[in-house]
């Protein structure tokens, strides 16, 4: 059976032209920040603009709509890691989010925006927003969410033929892709070991997917955390909350680094001038080690430096040749991710609190050995040490190459399945080659398919959080826009785009 989008939503009428039909694969922060500017767009258009064309959208996502990874979390103790003036929808609107806390009580009216909301209540916030843009382009936009996940993606025509997991087929003009990274990483696992951890309901192989840490949170005995960022610090924040004194969390990573805190209160940024910083990886570095210690020095701090530099990293990442981009993942991006990506104060408070009281222990090491035991597991480190746990958590990330992740979207974008490829990564497989967020095939034609956010990390490699995500997610839906009003409208039962 082929679903449509138009019989999907069902609501244009043979008098109103249809623009296009849209497909969103993907309902977290990246496909709602999509659909909120394009309802934007769309509702600022259409004034004063009887029989403008109207979009479609079909969202797939099998976690409903508006979640995501991160922001699913039910733990109030699981924080954002910006502050909550920084993660306004609009970046032209920068205490918006801030205004809301304050009219949902969260926020004391004048309190200082420099404040870590929990991740919950900005998902309340993002939803809430987004029901409001698209009330208010009713007339020119429809939405229906699909609970499923996508299968396969083909070229149909000028559009695209969307394939769900239960069989059904979707047919649009143009395909937004904002899934983030859709699949974890298990290169910790040593050889032999996969076979210990499957389907174990003891092992948790994707912290994030909704639901998974909470038997983890209620049940008992210790827990083995492979790796030591962000992700594992909120792990340990709800386990060593969790009431029973007698758990530990023991987190290991190869470095054995936690990330580093944010600053009790707002510093500022300090942006750097990169004009004349080279174009190799030991200039970029001697130069952003330099711009570090200058402001150390005169600023008594060097968080104000890096967030700064934030602000000219895709410009640096550009400038960088594929040899120098892959040593830069073997020698940089851990010094580099411990102070961009940080903790919240009263987190890293908390994470003090549970080392100081041996809830914690933070270790490097790398697993060489996976065992099953009657109660979990033992877990055997290269250096000879056997940890036993009630639990394992994989909190590496995902897998930086995304021609390896199996996954069936982009297997199918890239042709991995056999169909013929509608894109192509970077040489070290981080990201989707684009044109400002849309695909490019191999032979070089842009495709009727957009990505933003994790997909875009090979062009842009800071591009995974909101303040990033949402500046794009702007653009594309801007762009998609102006493809809806640039195309020749059709009425329902006709055969274009078909």
């Amino acid at each position: 059976m082929t679903l449509t989008s138009e019989d999907a939503i069902g609501t244009t009428t043979a008098a109103q032209p249809a623009g296009l039909r849209l497909v969103v694969v993907g309902a977290g922060a990246a496909g709602s920040l999509v659909l909120l500017h394009l309802a934007r767009h769309l509702a600022r258009g259409a004034a004063g603009a009887p029989g403008a064309p109207r979009v479609e959208v079909v969202v797939l996502d099998p976690n409903g709509p508006v979640n995501g990874a991160a922001f699913c979390t039910t733990d109030d103790r699981h924080l954002l890691n910006v502050p909550a003036s920084g993660m306004s929808v609009d970046a032209e609107d920068r205490f918006d989010f801030v205004a809301w806390l304050v009219g949902e009580g969260v926020l004391e009216e004048g309190a200082s925006p420099y404040f870590f909301a929990p991740r919950a209540q900005w998902a309340r916030y993002l939803r809430s927003r987004l029901d409001d843009a698209l009330a208010a382009a009713a007339d020119r936009l429809a939405v229906r969410h699909v609970a499923d996940a996508v299968a396969g993606v083909a070229r149909v025509g000028e559009g695209v033929q969307v394939t769900t997991a239960g069989g059904e087929a979707v047919e649009a003009d143009q395909l937004v892709l904002a899934t983030g990274l859709p699949s974890v990483g298990d290169d910790w696992v040593p050889t032999g070991g996969a076979a210990a951890l499957a389907g174990h309901q003891r092992y948790v192989a994707d912290p994030w997917r909704p639901g998974a840490l909470d038997a983890v949170v209620r049940g008992d005995g210790d827990v083995l955390v492979v790796g030591t960022g962000l992700t594992m610090v909120d792990v340990a924040v709800s386990v060593a909350g969790s009431g029973d004194g007698d758990r530990r969390v023991v987190a290991l990573s190869r470095a054995g680094r936690l990330p580093q805190p944010h600053a009790a209160s707002y510093l500022g940024e300090v942006v750097p001038d990169v004009s004349t910083w080279g174009d190799s990886l030991d200039e970029l570095r001697d130069a952003a080690v330099r711009h570090l210690r200058d402001v150390e020095g005169t600023q008594g701090d060097w968080r104000p430096a890096v967030d700064g530099l934030r602000y000219r990293v895709a410009e640096l990442w550009g400038r960088l040749d594929d040899a120098d981009r892959a040593r830069f993942l073997r020698e940089v991006v851990g010094d580099w991710g411990v102070r961009r990506h940080r903790m919240p104060p009263t987190t890293a408070e908390a994470v003090d609190v549970a080392v100081a009281a041996g809830r914690l222990e933070v270790a490097a090491g790398r697993v060489v050995a996976v065992e099953t035991t009657g109660d979990g597991f033992v877990v055997e480190t290269v250096d000879g040490r056997r940890v036993r746990a009630a639990w394992v958590v994989n909190c590496t990330g995902p897998r930086s190459d995304i021609r390896t992740l199996g996954n069936p979207v982009l297997d199918a974008l890239l042709g991995a399945d056999g169909s013929p490829a509608l894109a192509t990564t970077d040489p070290l497989g981080l990201g989707l080659t684009t044109v400002d967020g849309q695909l490019v095939d191999p032979t070089g034609a842009l495709q009727p398919v957009w990505t933003l956010g994790a997909l875009r990390r090979g062009e842009l490699w800071e591009t995974t959080a909101v303040p990033e995500i949402r500046t794009q997610a702007e653009r594309l839906a801007g762009d998609l826009a102006a493809v809806a009003v640039a195309r020749p409208t059709r009425q329902r039962g006709s055969s274009a785009g078909r």
